[in-house]
This record gives structure tokens, sequence and C-alpha cells, in this order.
């Protein structure tokens, strides 16, 4: 029997992260996920990266700051894009691309939307600007992957994130029959430093750690990174005798044959 329920190495699960803003405690928490080898998104409001005065993160540092994880986009000026003209959204979108772009020297696919609210006309405005995912603020408190990726959900907010944790971990070590599922916590790196929030610095690094000890099951990866695997593994072609596999795309991909991991190298064919 066959199944797409992998990822990247064979891994049953995955685990991603997405951060709002850039502010100060964005160099903390970077600091944090390259500790525990994880990966994160990071969404940038580009009207205040280009500013000179303030403690927040500064255009000149985000290429080395953020080696190794993902800016996307979080709108030049952070509004509410549903009560804006379909214009005002692109340009809102795609000012904050070209900023981001040029401070990060990659190109940029993502989009956490401001507030979490969008519309039709902000989903046309995304596509326009060439972005192939937005992030809301509606938690699932699941693992599921979104039916359209312009509209993901993710699981949690860090701050109520402790149980959904435990839940995935449980999946993880005890339902590889579940395999599949990711766990998206987002959230601000300020509200780490809220001496009222549930979830602080040292609780966040011991749920970092706990993720981290199981990594022989969960790939880290950034939302992009996601998104491009996913559709990686919808691209793949079957022979009609169902024995050979080909993959036309330049990333390599794990599937089930039997429950065994086999991988799928890029531009490549299997035979099964």
């Amino acid at each position: 029997m066959i199944k797409y329920d992998r990822y990247t190495g064979g891994k049953r699960y995955a685990a991603t992260f997405s951060y709002d803003d850039g502010g100060a405690a964005d160099r903390r928490l970077v600091e944090l996920f390259n500790k525990y080898g994880m990966k994160a998104t990071f969404n940038l409001i580009s009207s205040s990266v280009i500013k000179e005065t303030g403690d927040g993160i500064k255009a000149n540092e985000i290429k080395e700051l953020y080696n190794g994880h993902e800016i996307a986009c979080h709108t030049y000026t952070h509004p509410h894009l549903e009560k804006m003209s379909i214009k005002d959204q692109y340009d809102e979108i795609m000012r904050d691309r070209e900023i981001l772009e040029g401070a990060w020297g990659q190109i940029i696919r993502g989009l956490a939307y401001p507030f979490g609210t969008y519309n039709d006309d902000t989903l046309t405005a995304m596509r326009t600007a060439s972005l192939v995912y937005g992030r809301t603020n509606v938690a699932t408190n699941n693992f599921n992957l979104p039916q359209d990726f312009k509209i993901w959900n993710p699981t949690s907010h860090h701050n109520e994130c402790e149980p959904c944790v435990k839940r995935f971990l449980y999946n993880v070590t005890k339902a590889p029959w579940r395999a599949g599922g990711v766990l998206y916590i987002w959230g601000h790196s300020y509200e780490l430093n809220n001496a009222e929030s549930p979830v602080q610095w040292e609780k966040f690094e011991e749920i970092l750690k706990v993720l981290s000890e199981h990594n022989d099951g969960i790939w880290f990866a950034t939302n992009i990174e996601i998104y491009d695997y996913v559709n990686a593994i919808s691209a793949l072609r079957r022979s009609a005798d169902g024995k050979t596999i080909y993959n036309p795309t330049d990333i390599d991909v794990w599937i089930s044959v039997d429950d065994e991991a086999i991988e799928v190298p890029h531009a490549k064919a299997i035979t099964i």
C-alpha cells in the first residue's frame, strides 16, 4: 500500500512557527529557535524595519538575524486590509514585499494577515502580488493542513499551545497511523515579555526543548517549506500499473510503501 503521508527525511509529522511584527524580542526568539534546531517564519512590517529610530528589527540586520528562517509579508503599515480598496490592499502588500526582499535578498512568497483579517479582495490582491499563502489567527486546535493555503489557520497561539503540543507529541510517539499532521504555533515575540502571559520565555523554551527531543519524528520547517513540500507530493505521477512513481519537481519527497519510508528524489522516477 502506498501513502503520501511522509515529510522530509521520511518523518511522519511536521512543526512550524510564525511570528509577527519584527519587534526587538525577535532577536532573543531567533536564538531560541536556533538553539533547539527549529525553523520559523517571521512576518515583518516594512514601514517599521526602515525606521532609523526605535529598538525594533532594522532592515540592515534582517539577512543575518533571520538566516535559516523565512521572511514573509505583514504589509507596509499593518492596516485592516478588509477595510481598504483592492488597489490599496495590493499596494500595502507589494510595497512590503519589495522592501523586505531588498533587505533579505530572497524572494518572498508568504503573508500573515494583519489582525488575522481579510476578504475576497485581499485574496485577489495577494495572488496578484505573487504570494502563495496567507496565515490567519483563527486557531484550529488540530494538526490538519489547510484545504486552501491562502486561508491557513494555525493550530494555536503560543499562549494556548501546551495542550496541543501534548496531543501532538502523543501522535508522534504513539499514533503513527495519524501521520501527516502539522503543529502550527504563532504569536508575537514581545508577548513572551508579558508578566501576565501564561507562556513567557522560560515556559516557551521548555516547549521547544520537549519538541526538539522528538526531532527523529518531526520535520521542523518554515511555512514556505511546508507549502512547497505539500505541492511537490501532489505533483507526483504514478504509472498505470502503480509500480513507477515519478517526481517532476525540484524537491525530494518521501512516501510510505507498506509503511516503509521511501524517497522519491527530485526529477527522478522510482520503481516499487
